[in-house]
């Protein structure tokens, strides 16, 4: 790789996951071919707390140069903060390496020539390759979660992530490289791997302002230095053409941003900003979605090995992992999420979600037996505030993460100023269907009593002298505890509860969505943005509709996908 020319044959804008999976394969199957991928953020070559998987929850403090936070609108009289990946690698290089595909249903449900299961499932095998393992351990309170599910009829299987498993238990595997322990990004695996490759160039800490037209096809785009990376960069605008194709990839959050700012997006929001119009696309920035999620923490014994030590700054817990992780091995090899579940509603637990849920459930999991409605992770610690918990003090987490939110939100941008926040809404449970289904989450992950720990919920929730009240222990729980009963107070302090404690999962998607124009679509099924020559969109933001999964997998295939159409554009023939 070389310093940045200012005339390529493609150009990316920003360097998301597909970004980095088309660029990669594209130099590869042609070397002679000029590739520029422009990202906002920093380089993530060989960064310690890229590449170490324990150490992934440096990248969420405040002040990350890695991580972006964007600040939605009130949800409940919250402002939530929703990470985004703001570094070479999108969110690979920070995320937290699930191994997690969503049913075949979903892209069945997509209803797009070229997108159906049968289409991606060969491409889904394909990314896995040999980047994906359990890592060089497996936590105890991963070990006894899986016995408890099991004990209270939750099968276990080999693999949950086989696209036809709606419930169930299981091992979870990572994406972590199973010889040397280090994180899978996709910027190591598919851009670092090309460093010989001369015409394949990476311009990092650099915004892309806008995307420039002749008319309605795509030229280029104008950059300036990123002054949120680097104070003294320079704010000059500079041109940089691209002869055959500009790709954006900037992210759910970041690709409507770009385009909105180019001219595309909703005619009469941007002509109140005074952009110039170049195509009328009302779906641009619409339609956001994210997986909503809730996190339940509790007290484990203090000689139960956790992430703890490390979040609390521990030197010598922190040396003696980093020694072990040197040679690949030892509890930095390991997400913290060892274990996890695909659960979906007994027939009596039905008949207690609520209405709303109900009539959900008949229209899209009924007919869907491989759809989820949680997926269940145990996290080993507490990746909370350390303020928020006594000093010494030793977790586990529940984390329950709604797969299929019918709540969905909005990222328009308030001026033509990069630096400007944008008008960005979550969405938050703003349908009931989502809140019946996260209360009876929360109950249902009650009934998983581990008998080796100190049951105490961190913060009490209900009503003083409810039955179900979380109390601490201080010796194990016993074998045969009855299932709780909520009262209708109790279930009103849940569903608060829920409201104020729901949050992102970092899995932003659809906001550039690829469905017909008529239907609020931006882009084809080539992610050929509507009305426009020369510009496609590839990364999340064209999802039609959410997967029941982490979407790192889904941001893999999206990026596979795209270098075989941009290959095929340009006859370019990829192995």
């Amino acid at each position: 790789m070389s310093e940045h020319p200012v005339e390529v044959d493609i150009l990316f804008v920003g360097g998301a996951v597909p970004a980095c999976v088309a660029a990669g394969r594209l130099a590869a199957a042609n070397p002679e071919i000029n590739i520029l991928l422009i990202e906002q953020g920093p380089s993530n070559l060989n960064e310690p707390t890229v590449v170490t998987p324990g150490l992934y929850l440096s990248h969420l403090v405040p002040d990350s140069k890695t991580a972006l936070g964007s600040k939605s609108t009130a949800t409940k009289n919250r402002e939530p903060i929703v990470v985004t990946g703001g570094v070479l690698g999108g969110g690979s290089s920070i995320n937290f390496m699930m191994y997690s595909r969503g049913a075949a249903s979903d892209y069945d449900d997509w209803k797009t020539p070229g997108w159906t299961s049968k289409d991606l499932i060969p491409l889904l095998q394909k990314v896995t390759g040999t980047i994906v393992s359990y890592g060089d351990y497996f936590a105890q309170v991963a070990t006894e979660y899986l016995d408890v599910c099991v004990s209270r009829g939750i099968p276990m299987t080999d693999d949950i992530m086989d696209l036809h498993t709606g419930h169930g238990c299981a091992r979870l595997a990572k994406y972590i490289n199973p010889k040397t322990g280090r994180r899978e990004d996709a910027a190591h695996r598919y851009i670092h791997t090309q460093s010989h490759n001369r015409r394949l160039h990476i311009l990092t800490k650099t915004l892309v302002t806008r995307v420039l037209f002749d008319k309605n096809k795509a030229i280029g785009v104008e950059v300036i230095g990123n002054k949120n990376q680097d104070p003294a960069a320079d704010q000059t605008p500079r041109k940089i053409i691209a002869r055959k194709l500009v790709v954006v990839s900037a992210g759910a959050i970041g690709s409507p941003i770009v385009l909105q700012r180019s001219g595309l997006g909703e005619a009469s929001r941007l002509s109140k900003l005074g952009i110039d119009i170049v195509v009328d696309l009302p779906g641009v920035g619409a339609n956001y979605e994210d997986h909503s999620s809730c996190i339940i923490p509790y007290h484990v014994p203090d000689d139960v090995e956790t992430i703890d030590p490390v979040m609390e700054q521990n030197k010598e817990v922190i040396e003696t992992y980093l020694a072990q992780f040197a040679n690949g091995k030892g509890f930095l090899t390991t997400n913290l999420n060892d274990a996890g579940s695909r659960l979906r509603p007994t027939v009596d637990e039905l008949k207690e979600i609520g209405p709303a849920f109900s009539e959900l459930w008949k229209r899209q999991f009924e007919p869907a037996p491989d759809k989820a409605v949680f997926v269940q992770t145990i996290l080993n610690g507490f990746i909370g505030p350390r303020s928020a918990v006594p000093k010494g003090s030793r977790f586990m987490m529940v984390a329950n993460i709604l797969a299929y939110p019918v709540s969905s939100g909005h990222v328009y941008i308030t001026s033509a100023d990069p630096y400007s926040p944008p008008d960005f809404h979550a969405g938050f449970l703003e349908d009931q269907a989502d809140l019946e289904a996260h209360v009876w989450m929360y109950k249902k992950s009650r009934y998983e009593a581990f008998e080796a720990y100190l049951l105490g919920a961190v913060n009490g929730l209900f009503p003083t002298g409810s039955s179900a009240g979380c109390v601490r222990l201080e010796k194990a729980h016993p074998q045969g505890i009855e299932d709780l009963v909520y009262t209708e107070e109790d279930n009103a302090a849940l569903e608060d509860w829920v409201r104020e404690r729901s949050d992102t999962t970092w899995h932003s998607v659809g906001s550039v969505q690829m469905k017909p124009k008529e239907n609020g679509g931006c882009v084809d099924s080539r992610l050929n943005v509507y009305g426009t020559i020369n510009l496609k969109v590839a990364d999340l933001s064209i999802l039609p509709s959410n997967v029941g999964a982490n979407t790192y997998s889904t941001a893999l295939l999206v990026g596979e996908k795209a270098a075989l159409m941009i290959a095929e554009d340009l006859g370019i023939n990829i192995p």
